[in-house]
C-alpha cells in the first residue's frame, strides 16, 4: 500500500510490534488479561500514571502525525487518538471505563491471538508499504 508520509509506515511497524508482543505475551501466559484490570481497578496510583503515559504517547503521536490522506495514515491517526482518549479516561475515571470494558477480556486466548494478529498486519503493511509524496 502507498502512504504520503514515510512516517506512517515507521509507526505502523512500531504499533505492530507493540500489538505482536502483547499478543503473545497473552498467548504464553506471560501476563493475564483479567488480572491485570482487577489490579487497575484496584490501584488509583497505578491507573493514573499509566494513563498519563497512554495520554503523552497519544499526544505526541497525534503532534507528530496527524494525518487522514490514505488508509495507512487514518490507522496510525486514529490509534493515537484512540490513545490519548484512553488515557484520559484513565486519569478521570479509570474504574469505570475497566468495569465497562471487561466484557472484552472475557477470552483471554481470543483477545491475545487478536491482538498478536493485528499485529502482525500492521507489521506487515509497515514493511510492505512505501511512502509517496505525489499521494497526497
Amino acid at each position: 500500500m502507498t502512504t504520503a508520509i514515510p512516517l506512517t509506515l515507521h509507526l505502523l511497524v512500531l504499533i505492530g510490534l507493540y500489538e505482536l508482543a502483547a499478543g503473545i505475551a497473552g498467548l504464553t501466559g506471560r501476563i493475564d488479561w483479567r488480572e491485570m484490570t482487577e489490579e487497575f481497578v484496584r490501584s488509583p496510583s497505578l491507573s493514573f500514571v499509566t494513563g498519563f503515559m497512554v495520554f503523552a504517547i497519544g499526544g505526541v503521536m497525534i503532534m507528530n502525525h496527524h494525518h487522514w490522506t490514505d488508509l495507512l495514515a487514518i490507522i496510525v491517526s486514529l490509534v493515537g487518538w484512540i490513545a490519548l482518549i484512553e488515557g484520559i479516561l484513565m486519569i478521570i475515571a479509570a474504574k469505570p471505563l475497566l468495569i465497562f470494558f471487561r466484557p472484552l477480556i472475557g477470552s483471554q486466548r481470543a483477545i491475545s491471538l487478536f491482538a498478536a494478529l493485528f499485529g502482525a498486519v500492521l507489521i506487515a503493511l509497515g514493511l510492505t508499504g512505501h511512502a509517496d509524496s505525489t499521494a497526497l
